[in-house]
């Protein structure tokens, strides 16, 4: 049984692949019972627009779904998040990844962050380096917000399998934000950070897994498939098998990561 932390589903495919994306994740669920998926929606380029308004739709009919709309952190106000709150979003995703960016997030008027605690939505965000810092400034004010990190936070990842303390280093900000309550790290995405081919079973991870698992609060780890990115490179099975090759995983873990965790967030949260 799996809950899955990070999905997108497309009108017309990933980049306009043309794949019936619901259709596929649809017979996955089938397959590998997948409880509830979180879809992240994205709007960041001209092929992807319109997914918003997609997802909601789709949405209606389908509980398994939990809707997160896309937003520019400079078109945050309360009157749009009203109306995605009436479309049956249940959070927003946000993607940092600039100077002006962050500056746009720091700009973003406090009853946003109010109304998202108020309505108990959730903050997923892809982000990397550095940008990950606006966001400590935003828990110190409002350290009850539920805030996924996407993909691990997109660390660099070397191949060559740094050492613990290299690791450390390049987990910080990352670790730092954990440390709040309601912030849950994604581990996701690892077809995208691993340094070698084939990516699986994801050979350059394995030591920044295991610094997470030892230095992380394991009730708040989540497993996304990335659904469709990442078949262009991995098998959706691939997406999770290898957490059972980890000896330093136990069968509690595997439970907490690919499935109790996030349904324990939706129950917190009354999704």
């Amino acid at each position: 049984m799996l809950a899955d932390g990070h999905i997108h589903i497309f009108e017309s495919g990933y980049k306009d692949s043309g794949e019936n994306e619901i259709s596929l994740y649809e017979d996955l669920i089938k397959q590998h019972t997948i409880k509830s998926s979180l879809v992240v929606g994205y709007e960041g380029e001209n092929w992807a627009l319109g997914n918003n308004a997609y997802i909601s739709a789709l949405a209606l009919t389908r509980p398994w779904m939990h809707p997160l709309a896309f937003f520019k952190p400079s078109n945050l106000q309360v009157s749009e998040l009203e109306n995605y709150l009436e479309l049956g979003f249940e959070g927003i995703t946000l993607y940092i990844f600039s100077d002006v960016e962050v500056a746009e997030l720091g700009a973003v008027d406090k009853s946003v962050w109010a109304w998202l605690l108020d309505h108990k939505w959730m903050v997923s965000v892809n982000s990397k380096g550095s940008y990950w810092r606006v966001w400590l400034d935003v828990l110190r004010e409002w350290p009850e917000l539920t805030l996924l990190i996407s993909h691990l936070g997109l660390p660099k990842v070397d191949s060559g399998h740094l050492t613990n303390d290299d690791i450390a280093i390049e987990l910080s900000i990352i670790k730092k934000l954990h440390n709040f309550a309601n912030v849950y790290l994604k581990l996701s995405g690892f077809y995208a950070l691993e340094q070698v081919r084939p990516a699986y079973p994801y050979p350059s991870l394995r030591n920044y897994l295991l610094y997470i698992i030892n230095n992380f609060n394991r009730d708040r780890l989540i497993w996304g498939s990335d659904f469709t990115p990442a078949l262009a490179t991995v098998s959706f099975e691939q997406t999770f098998e290898h957490f059972s090759t980890l000896d330093f995983l136990q069968a509690g873990d595997l439970e907490k990561i690919l499935y109790q965790n996030m349904m324990q967030l939706l129950t917190n949260l009354g999704k």
